[in-house]
């Protein structure tokens, strides 16, 4: 039988960025519906891109992490030339 080894564990600075993320998310998702306006939290000035970019690396360790990511995955295939416009892909399985 074949064993398929467990995954590495997931760093405690990973969780913790995906925490953060979790609450810029939160703070931003504005911008999905009103990509013009700017939000200021976290000491940061965000756009439409900051959103786009930071959705990536939130659904990236989302899926470390377990979590399922398929909404995302198919909001980005429905979306991936906006994507591709800002330099961004989806290169995480």
């Amino acid at each position: 039988m074949h064993h398929t080894p467990p995954p590495p564990p997931i760093s405690p600075a990973l969780t913790a960025e995906l925490r953060y993320l979790h609450q810029v998310m939160q703070a931003i998702e504005i911008l999905a519906e009103q990509p013009t306006l700017c939000v200021v939290a976290y000491g940061k000035i965000w756009r439409y891109p900051d959103l786009l970019s930071t959705s990536l690396r939130y659904a990236y360790l989302a899926q470390l992490h377990g979590f399922d990511v398929s909404p995302f995955k198919q909001w980005f295939n429905k979306d991936s030339a906006l994507f591709a416009q800002h330099g961004l892909s989806w290169n995480f399985g």
